[in-house]
């Protein structure tokens, strides 16, 4: 009798014994598929105002970065605004460069990398980019004034300007309103508006001839220059090299730069977020 208790309890010690290897295994297990999912990247775009003002300025960027404590920054420039040794040629003006200065302070090993389409500013001075929109709006102003714009027209430099006032209220907000999913949908809106709708009206109007090449030309590179700087976005993320990057931009690109790389998370590993969510 005292064998077979014995007995008995050994087979209940083994039983018991053999439950928790399988539970350890499954809880192991757990947690591999877990990590194993847990994309190795996240990138966080943060939408900008470029210029200080009250509720938007460097200490914005400086608590922000502060916040999701990346590993890189990427800045909306070109390798030509930096030294050989990856830091910028001059004293930063804007609220995104001297945010990072102010962070960079306290965490010094952090790095700073352009993202912008290469060449920028030398492509819109060779073509005008800077003063040559304003002509076309002046011309068109004066054709709305003249009514020799048809209704259609008429509507649509309507709706451009009125998505550009609500941008502009849009800019004196602070950097959770900015960020926000519905200033996206208006950003788009209104690109869409300066790039597609504006462009149809250019182009169809022989008093504006002189600029029919130019408005094509400014339109497409809308385009070119933010599919660029998706590219160079995804080109970082791919050296694996980063947990955290946050790509500081101004707020007009926010909506195309999500809108391109989304479909990416996937086959890249990387998760885009939302500076808030930490």
């Amino acid at each position: 009798m005292e064998s077979a208790y014995f007995a008995t309890q050994q087979v209940r010690s083994d039983a018991i014994l053999m439950q928790l290897i399988f539970l350890v295994g499954l809880a192991l297990l757990i947690a591999f598929q877990s990590n194993a999912q847990q994309p190795a990247t996240q990138v966080i775009i943060v939408g900008t105002i470029h210029q200080p003002g009250r509720n938007f300025n460097p200490d914005s960027v400086a608590q922000i970065l502060e916040r999701i404590q990346p590993d890189l920054i990427l800045v909306e420039l070109d390798s030509s605004f930096f030294t050989p040794m990856l830091e910028l040629k001059n004293a930063p003006r804007e609220n995104e460069g001297l945010g990072i200065a102010q962070y960079r302070r306290q965490h010094r090993k952090v790095r700073m990398r352009p993202f912008d389409y290469e060449g920028r500013n030398e492509y819109h001075r060779r073509h005008g980019i800077t003063t040559k929109p304003a002509e076309v709006m002046a011309l068109l102003d004066k054709l709305y004034e003249l009514r020799r714009l048809t209704s259609e027209q008429g509507t649509v430099l309507d709706t451009y300007y009125a998505l550009t006032d609500s941008l502009a209220v849009v800019s004196h907000q602070s950097a959770y309103v900015i960020n926000q999913p519905a200033v996206y949908r208006l950003a788009a809106r209104r690109q869409q508006y300066q790039y597609q709708r504006l462009n149809a009206v250019v182009q169809a109007r022989p008093e504006l001839a002189a600029y029919h090449a130019f408005y094509q030309l400014n339109t497409e590179f809308w385009d070119t220059r933010n599919r660029a700087m998706a590219a160079h976005i995804l080109a970082f993320v791919r050296q694996q090299q980063a947990r955290r990057i946050v790509v500081l931009t101004g707020y007009f690109h926010k909506y195309y730069l999500l809108r391109e790389l989304q479909p990416h998370q996937t086959t890249d590993g990387f998760e885009l977020r939302e500076y808030y969510h930490y």
